[in-house]
């Protein structure tokens, strides 16, 4: 009678085969949630951003006219938003453009690959490595919701984005 004290090779090869058909399944699920992930609190970044230029541009009848991060968390905080988010979720920092009278912004994430997109803007896209583009306060490209990548985003586009004139104040 013999007997046994551990594994054999053969139980070994296909436990490690198993767990390995296992990882190749849910590694590349992982990795795409945790960009989704940091997709979705890039865009929250960006509203709260948007809100905060809406809100100032009120007050001040313009944006603010530097383009410079820097400068604009300083013109924001702690009156307009309490901590100003300067980098997107994947820690490169937003590209922040104003035309000099004020009247108009551009706030983009560059996305997973942190480089500026040289093709054609699109309203909504699956890419990660899409820039998101902010422009007074509406999302002219952004990424498509889980559920149903073919509909628009309801609560992005509620904004006029154009700051008040002299006149729409009394």
């Amino acid at each position: 009678m013999r007997l046994s004290r551990g594994f054999s090779l053969l139980e070994i090869l296909i436990v490690v085969t198993i767990m390995s058909a296992i990882a190749t399944i849910a590694i590349p699920n992982l990795l795409k949630a945790i960009d989704r992930s940091r997709q979705s609190s890039t865009v929250a970044d960006m509203r709260t951003i948007g809100n905060a230029l809406e809100h100032y541009a009120v007050d001040h009848l313009s944006y603010p006219t530097e383009s410079d991060l820097e400068t604009l968390r300083r013109e924001l905080a702690p009156d307009y938003v309490k901590k100003l988010p300067t980098r997107d979720g994947w820690g490169h920092p937003f590209v922040f453009e104003v035309d000099r009278q004020g009247s108009s912004y551009t706030l983009r994430s560059l996305g997973k690959d942190g480089t500026a997109q040289e093709t054609d803007l699109v309203e909504v896209t699956l890419d990660f490595a899409a820039d998101i583009v902010l422009v007074d306060g509406v999302f002219i490209q952004k990424p498509a919701r889980r559920k149903d990548a073919g509909d628009k985003d309801p609560g992005s586009t509620t904004q006029t984005g154009t700051p008040p004139t002299q006149g729409d104040l009394g």
